[in-house]
């Protein structure tokens, strides 16, 4: 049984009360990392359950940045559907609703979801290459049945702590049987794209930058600009979070950006959302309670 690794809750709404001063319940957000043995499979996964929360349409509107990783959903409870890539106010729920377990690649915009009433799920974020050697279908239609099997080990715990053990029990053993030999852990986007790099470089014969980016797109998924761009947009989370406070313009400089807005233009491609847009609504609207927990993961 591997150990669970920590899971963290958002501040946001967890001490909300109504007029009255009753405490109104708040929807649960979870992060939880990988064990180490599927640090160079799993990204993370994010839990989201809204099970007897008081909700208004646009409060069950779930943003999510654009991204180079394989996501996998387990829909437990309740149904989703996916929204076009639209302002919240402007969105209408999508008449094609989600089945309970499916597949999403790589997305070079920003995406959201929305579920008519309570819901509860499950997103698997996994590194793109993981992905094949798992048996991953490269259109992404599909969902393995070793993975599947994964999520319902989740679905079926008394909890989601429980869950998450049960589901990287099964997991760990599929990855350690399809892994190949000598593939290391890895800390995050950064780390994944300078090893894809160094994969796509020794895979074969051909050294021409055409012949790489061949190998790279077939491996990753990305070229060597997204790759740059996601590890960017990664190490502005960490610095962001590591100078609280600090002017926009100097974590702007502090993250490798040329200025504010070279910075803004990255944000607002990966989010939809400006900067200063996108901080404030970090703090204070429930839709954007994925970007909370992603932000714990620096």
């Amino acid at each position: 049984m591997p150990l669970c690794c920590p899971c963290r809750e958002p501040a946001y709404r967890t001490n909300a009360t109504d007029s009255l001063g009753a405490l109104v319940p708040s929807p649960v957000s979870k992060l939880f990392l990988p064990p180490p043995v599927l640090a160079g499979c799993v990204f993370a996964a994010i839990y989201r359950d809204t099970r007897g929360v008081p909700l208004s349409d646009k409060d069950r509107v779930n943003h999510f940045p654009a991204s180079p990783l394989v996501s996998i959903t387990r829909v437990i409870s309740g149904r989703l559907a996916v929204l076009p890539s639209v302002p919240v106010s402007d969105c209408a729920p999508s008449e094609a609703e989600a089945p309970s377990l499916f597949v999403m690649g790589p997305q070079e915009a920003p995406v959201s979801s929305w579920s008519p009433g309570d819901v509860c799920a499950i997103s698997l974020g996994f590194y793109h290459d993981a992905w094949l050697h798992l048996g991953g279908d490269p259109a992404f239609r599909h969902v393995p049945q070793g993975l599947a099997d994964a999520l319902d080990q989740f679905a079926d715990a008394a909890g989601s702590e429980q869950g998450w053990s049960r589901l990287c029990t099964v997991l760990e053993a599929e990855w350690i049987e399809r892994r190949p030999q000598g593939w290391s852990g890895l800390s995050g986007i950064a780390d994944w794209a300078q090893a894809a790099l160094t994969r796509a470089a020794m895979a074969g014969p051909g050294r021409s930058l055409r012949a790489l980016e061949r190998r790279l797109k077939r491996m990753s998924g990305q070229t060597r600009r997204s790759l740059a761009f996601y590890s960017a947009f990664e190490n502005l989370h960490r610095v962001a979070n590591r100078d609280l406070g600090e002017p926009l313009a100097e974590i702007a400089l502090a993250s490798g950006y040329a200025d504010q807005s070279h910075m803004g233009r990255a944000v607002r491609r990966a989010t939809g959302f400006t900067p200063a847009r996108l901080n404030q609504a970090i703090k204070t609207e429930e839709p954007f309670w994925c970007y909370r927990l992603l932000d714990e993961r620096f």
